[in-house]
Parts: C-alpha cells; sequence; structure tokens
C-alpha cells in the first residue's frame, strides 16, 4: 500500500506492552504486526471502550484504531448495522490527522477488485476523501 511518506506511523512498543497489559493479550518477540494479530471481534466493545477513555495516549489510539479495524474486518459483520461501526466512523473522522496513515493504508487505493477490498474499505475511502485529499 503506498501510503504517503510523510504519514507514516507505526504502533509504538510502548503503546503495545500497555494495551498488551491492560487487556491481558499476548506480547512476544515473534508478533510482527501484533494490533492485527491481537484484534478480536468478540473484544470489540472492550477496544472501543479504552479508545473513548481520557486515560489513553495518542501512540495507544493509534494502535486500537488498527486493532478495531481488523476486529471489524475479522467479524464478518452488516457493518451498516452495526451501531459500534458508527462509533469507529465517527472517531476516524474526529481524528483524521492522527490516523491518517490508518485510513490511507485501509482506504487501498492501489485496488479497484472489489472482491479484494476489506470490508471497511469502502467506509474509509469515504472518510479519506473528505479529509485527507
Amino acid at each position: 500500500m503506498s501510503v504517503p511518506e510523510h504519514l507514516w506511523r507505526f504502533p509504538t512498543q510502548a503503546a503495545i506492552t500497555s494495551l498488551a497489559t491492560r487487556f491481558g493479550l499476548p506480547n512476544t518477540p515473534q508478533m510482527q504486526d501484533w494490533e492485527w494479530e491481537v484484534a478480536d471481534p468478540e473484544r470489540i466493545d472492550e477496544f472501543l471502550e479504552a479508545y473513548e477513555t481520557t486515560e489513553t495516549t495518542e501512540d495507544e489510539l493509534f494502535v486500537l484504531m488498527e486493532m478495531l479495524l481488523q476486529s471489524f474486518c475479522n467479524a464478518q459483520l452488516d457493518l451498516s448495522q452495526d451501531v459500534r461501526w458508527s462509533r469507529v466512523v465517527d472517531h476516524l473522522n474526529e481524528r483524521a490527522e492522527l490516523h491518517a496513515h490508518t485510513i490511507w493504508y485501509w482506504s487501498c487505493l492501489d485496488t479497484g477488485d472489489l472482491e479484494q477490498l476489506w470490508p471497511v474499505t469502502p467506509c474509509v475511502r469515504g472518510i479519506l476523501s473528505r479529509h485527507l485529499r
């Protein structure tokens, strides 16, 4: 995925360690994409609640959003009917600058084949066009 270099942002080890502790998640050196590996549709409510607390750092918010997006992809839900998804979209719209890398990445602009898109991609593309184009 070609995210513009000036928007690159990656999970910090401090944020991963903090969230792993908070949620009792595995965190081993072998985990390459921790935020996607620990994503869990059964824990969307917990992840969303943590995102919405005032005790969460910007680095943690960034990682939590990645976890939420992957969790929704894994859930195979009708996003248009899920109130939690609406909250995630609101957060992406409200903090588009913080999540610019995430929005670009999940927009999959280098793919036009609808069969290869993630379930969240069409909505995230709309956020990209509103905030980051």
